[in-house]
């Protein structure tokens, strides 16, 4: 608008002058030839031409004062129109979220602000008007006044240039900002538009999110070496757990020792001295010599292969090899035999099938162990009188199955979810270590990958060992 307002005065004035031009020669055209045709005497002739003059004049200002009266009415308008849209664009300018300056483009120098420039700085306008270059940033380079004059010339060139800038305001001596420039003419000259955005907050969420990535990133480099270091405590804590429930096995074990080899000490001790009371009374025979020795002999060899099977129960077996199922459960029964006979338990070992599974027949054993053992403590707490336990052998699904039921009433429901836990023990103080099932269910499941559960059945607990059959081609 301010460049349309002095060529419309132009072409008024020029309008005017063309008006006034044409009316004074048809004036003087067409009244001369009138006057001429009307008038013949020279005195009428020069009063005529007298009010002649006079009526030119009136006429021409009165059209004169018409003309200009209506050119400053239309410019008039034009002004307050002008001014309205100069209001607009002021208000517009200002409210902005956006810092604007205007640059002269050869020089840098400042040459308008917004509103929201002088809010941003903290700054007046008068003041702003008066920062150089040099102080709208932290005036080391990259971010020095020279920087900033290089980037207004490059857009002078006619690249807009938009980048990131640290600039310094009076609240802060480093604010990131956003940076775009533009060239524009205003009003005939080249000048630089500068948006200035505060993106602070933002540079304070990449920094953050920097942060965050170097530290993943680290913990992803060190994730391995931990997850190793927590495996291998791991497997020292399983160690430990595996060689404290050998040991109590090994207790419990010493204990079937002494049930399996007193009644046979006892049998060897009836020999013995029915012996001395043969020879006392001089009725003691060759035959009879040989009869008791062999009868003797026959336990001896029987305690020699109990201790044979307490020898590779205790080996600690490298590597995994196959073996019977329903042998190592013939072991398990044999080993607790006579503490069964002891406390009036009848088992009975069933075999629907005669399985072959790899693995460790010792640790298998091991875990059989123990789960006959709980059953007889269950037994021997239930108050029955007629206790059993039922071991069976069945293939289901391609694996070989040695389910073990007992009759002793069962295990708490409450409790049922724990019994694998480790240190968790349903027997009393002094009872029970809590580590025998969950070593069991550690053996049969990360050593020879089985599962071990636990059921309530009918009248009793049942436990099942599940492992995968090598007879299965």
């Amino acid at each position: 608008m301010m460049l349309m307002v002095p060529a419309q005065v132009r072409n008024a004035s020029l309008r005017i002058v063309a008006i006034y031009a044409f009316f004074g020669a048809m004036w003087i055209l067409v009244s001369d030839t009138v006057v001429g045709w009307l008038v013949s005497d020279p005195a009428i002739l020069t009063r005529v031409a007298l009010f002649k003059g006079w009526l030119f004049i009136l006429l021409t200002s009165l059209l004169l004062y018409k003309l200009i009266s209506s050119d400053n009415q239309k410019l008039a308008r034009a002004t307050a129109l002008l001014q309205g849209s100069e209001e607009r664009f002021h208000t517009i300018y200002d409210s902005l979220n956006d810092a604007i300056f205007i640059h002269d483009a050869e020089t840098g120098r400042i040459l308008d602000v917004n509103e929201t420039a002088c809010r941003l700085y903290g700054y007046g306008r008068e003041e702003l008007l008066n920062k150089g270059l040099q102080q709208l940033g932290t005036g080391e380079p990259p971010y020095s006044g020279a920087e900033a004059l290089a980037w207004i010339q490059r857009c002078a060139e006619g690249t807009p240039q938009t980048f990131e800038w640290i600039t310094a305001t009076r609240y802060s001596s480093r604010l990131w900002v956003e940076v775009s420039m533009r060239r524009a003419t205003l009003d005939g000259e080249n000048r630089i538009v500068v948006m200035v955005r505060d993106i602070s907050e933002r540079k304070q969420a990449e920094e953050q999110l920097s942060l965050q990535q170097a530290q993943l990133e680290e913990l992803n480099r060190t994730l391995e070496r931990r997850v190793n270091e927590a495996i291998a405590e791991l497997r020292q804590k399983d160690e430990l757990l595996l060689q404290q429930s050998r040991h109590a096995a090994m207790g419990e074990m010493l204990n079937n020792i002494a049930h399996q080899w007193r009644q046979p000490l006892n049998n060897i001790a009836i020999y013995v001295q029915s012996m001395q009371l043969l020879k006392a009374s001089h009725e003691l025979t060759d035959e009879q010599i040989q009869s008791d020795v062999q009868n003797i002999m026959a336990i001896i060899n029987y305690m020699s292969k109990t201790i044979d099977d307490f020898r590779t129960f205790f080996r600690n077996e490298k590597q995994k090899h196959p073996f019977s199922v329903s042998e190592a459960a013939g072991k398990a029964i044999s080993f607790v035999s006579a503490q069964m006979d002891h406390y009036g338990i009848s088992c009975r070992l069933v075999v629907h099938d005669e399985l072959t599974v790899n693995g460790y027949q010792a640790e298998y054993i091991q875990v059989v162990l123990n789960i006959l053992n709980n059953a007889i403590d269950a037994l021997n707490h239930s108050g029955s009188r007629d206790k059993r336990i039922l071991v069976s052998i069945s293939a289901e699904h391609n694996r070989a199955v040695l389910a073990i039921q007992d009759n002793g009433g069962g295990i708490p429901p409450e409790a049922l979810p724990h019994i694998f836990e480790p240190y968790f023990t349903t027997k009393g103080p002094g009872e029970g270590t809590g580590i025998g099932l969950y070593m069991a269910k550690s053996i049969i499941e990360k050593h020879m990958a089985g599962s071990l559960s636990a059921r309530n059945r009918s009248e009793g607990a049942e436990f099942r060992i599940c492992l995968p059959s090598a007879d299965v081609a």
